[in-house]
């Protein structure tokens, strides 16, 4: 079920509940910001779903980038491997992918699964950079640096359907 992005709405940053607040007042431009358990919107008083869903996706795409770029910094250094740009997607069936010019791309929704489950993802992504392929030479080395990964990615093909609240 989507939602609709009203107040009392719950969306997820890094798998922790956050309460959507939305408010409606005299301005030209949205602002999203968190703060502790909210997720604060304001909006012009004309601002109907579309726009209220836009600006959301907006605020998690800059937000993914950042915390993508930070995280698959960390675990490329611990992997050895140099990636060249990070890429924020909103692809339908994937959540992360890499190319033969080491360019990383992620989906923006990967943001709100449980932190465990990105860092999984981008681990995934990384050691394709040593094996593009799936081979069990692959699986050691994504194994070696997340020994849970087959929990994560249980979560992700279990859970993954509930990422794309709106």
């Amino acid at each position: 079920m989507k939602l609709k992005l009203e107040n009392g709405d719950t969306l997820y940053y890094l798998g922790e509940a956050r309460t959507l607040r939305v408010i409606r007042e005299e301005r030209s431009r949205a602002r999203v910001k968190m703060a502790m358990d909210l997720l604060l919107l304001w909006v012009p008083y004309e601002a109907d779903y579309a726009y209220r869903r836009d600006q959301l996706e907006k605020w998690y795409r800059k937000e993914a980038a950042v915390v993508f770029q930070e995280k698959a910094g960390e675990f490329a250094e611990r992997l050895s491997v140099s990636f060249q740009d990070i890429r924020i997607k909103d692809q339908k069936s994937r959540w992360g992918s890499c190319s033969s010019k080491r360019n990383m791309n992620f989906n923006w929704r990967l943001l709100m699964a449980p932190e465990p489950v990105c860092d999984y993802v981008i681990i995934h992504e990384l050691c394709h950079l040593v094996h593009m392929n799936h081979s069990a030479d692959f699986w050691h080395l994504v194994e070696s640096i997340c020994p849970a990964y087959l929990q994560y990615k249980k979560w992700l093909r279990e859970n993954g359907k509930q990422l794309y609240l709106f």
